[in-house]
């Protein structure tokens, strides 16, 4: 039911938006692709290779404590049976405390993992956001739409009858980036 509600509030807004477009009389819409825009441009491939070194960084980090920490529950396995209640109970604790340890250091490198993706990647996605902007406006579009947002099978586009309405390689030229020969 919910899903219902939902379909319709979305033709409805579009319902809108295609009768503003109708209303306005001659309206150039484009449209875009701004993640394989980001994919194109060479500030990507070297963020690409900053969090592919971070990444191995930290997964070495992990390994090694992870390993220490394997290596001390083994020794603790073969010789709980010979300890006394008392070192065996210390030795539990200090297991804990190592396996708390190692779950925090992965969430921390989880955290700074997407942390330093996100510093890397804002700066280029505004950078292509700008050049959109700066084409449509110089173009005379009304409106660019982006046909990869939603990624999950959700476009903003879901339909262009010409291509002259796709502005992607005009962003590309803006930002300096050669576009690809068509497949």
């Amino acid at each position: 039911m919910r899903k219902i509600f939902l379909l319709a509030g979305c033709l409805s807004i579009l319902s809108v938006f295609c009768t503003t477009l109708f209303a306005q009389g001659n309206v150039k819409v484009g449209h875009t692709n701004s993640n394989y825009i980001i994919g194109l441009m060479p500030e990507t491939k070297k963020a690409q290779g900053e969090l592919e070194t971070m990444k191995k960084q930290l997964e070495k980090v992990l390994q090694e404590k992870s390993k220490t920490f394997e290596e001390k529950v083994e020794r603790y396995q073969t010789s709980a049976a010979s300890m006394s209640q008392t070192l065996r109970e210390t030795t539990e604790a200090e297991l804990q405390k190592l396996r708390t340890e190692l779950q925090e250091l992965q969430g921390k490198s989880e955290s700074s993992f997407m942390e330093k993706q996100q510093a890397l990647f804002k700066p280029i996605a505004e950078k292509v956001n700008k050049a959109i902007k700066e084409v449509g406006k110089e173009e005379g579009y009304l409106y660019v739409l982006n046909g990869d947002t939603g990624n999950v099978g959700n476009p903003v586009l879901l339909y262009s009858g010409s291509e002259n309405s796709d502005i992607t390689n005009l962003v590309l030229k803006k930002l300096g980036v050669t576009p690809p020969a068509k497949q």
